[in-house]
């Protein structure tokens, strides 16, 4: 179960929103959300996790859907309730087509000393 809801918190709908200006979101500027993501988490930061995404996205995880900034704060702010730490992620595959950009990936974790891995996508809009 918590391998399954750290992926759900891998930024599966990131929005195309950095730093609060709306823009087309290129493949290095995605890598930049993500790392400050992972920063975010780490530090249990749940409103700079939250504000990654715009107040309309949606976020599809196993535990549900999240529509909405504010519904996706909460549900990230139970992630982070886990007490995972040590949060990476690497992302392996990255295309664009038009307007949107599909990432893939890896990511790392740790609950308590048990080291935890998975797998992530992402389809920014």
């Amino acid at each position: 179960m918590v391998r399954t809801i750290i992926l759900a918190a891998c930024l599966a709908s990131i929005s195309a929103v950095a730093f609060g200006q709306k823009q087309q979101v290129t493949e290095d500027q995605y890598a930049d959300l993500q790392k400050n993501f992972a920063e975010a988490y780490n530090r249990k930061d749940v409103d700079a996790m939250a504000n990654a995404f715009t107040e309309d996205a949606i976020r599809v995880t196993p535990s549900g859907m999240f529509v909405g900034r504010e519904a996706i704060r909460r549900n990230l702010q139970e992630v982070v309730a886990l007490g995972l730490h040590d949060y990476t992620v690497q992302r392996t595959e990255s295309r664009t087509v038009g307007s949107f950009v599909f990432n893939a990936g890896e990511w790392h974790a740790k609950l308590g000393d048990q080291p935890l891995h998975g797998y992530y996508t992402a389809i920014i809009v």
